[in-house]
């Protein structure tokens, strides 16, 4: 006699599909990494680069992260994600740090890595588990 019970899952429950958890995960990593890169690329003196990339690292990374394990119908976050990463490309011309080479292009794949990710989260809908 079996003491295992077979689960069932309330109807309304959902799973992530595969394409919200990699998108959101890599914008997390992203995000993380835009983070900490002012000094483990050593561009940490230049403060408009730095803050920028310390405020837009923690706003994605955190939104994607809500979208992935909190709020998986939420598309908007990552719309909103998608945006930021337009900001992001564009921000070393608008804040004028496009001089710094390596604060540039950190900040340029970044701003791409986050576009990209943040559409493809936002087409991800969550999966019904019925």
């Amino acid at each position: 006699m079996s003491t295992h019970m077979p689960t069932v899952e309330h109807p309304t429950s959902t799973m992530h599909s595969p394409q919200l958890q990699w998108a959101s995960g890599i914008n997390i990593i992203a995000g993380i990494w835009l983070l900490i890169s002012p000094w483990v690329l050593s561009f940490s003196t230049l403060t408009t680069a730095r803050d920028n990339a310390v405020i837009f690292g923690i706003i994605v990374g955190v939104l994607a992260a809500v979208r992935l394990f909190v709020a998986p119908a939420a598309t908007w976050l990552s719309w909103v994600n998608a945006i930021l990463g337009i900001w992001v490309f564009i921000s070393p011309w608008v804040l004028g740090f496009a001089g710094d080479s390596v604060a540039l292009w950190d900040h340029l794949i970044l701003g791409v890595i986050f576009f990209i990710c943040g559409v493809i989260s936002a087409r991800a809908m969550p999966r019904s588990t019925v």
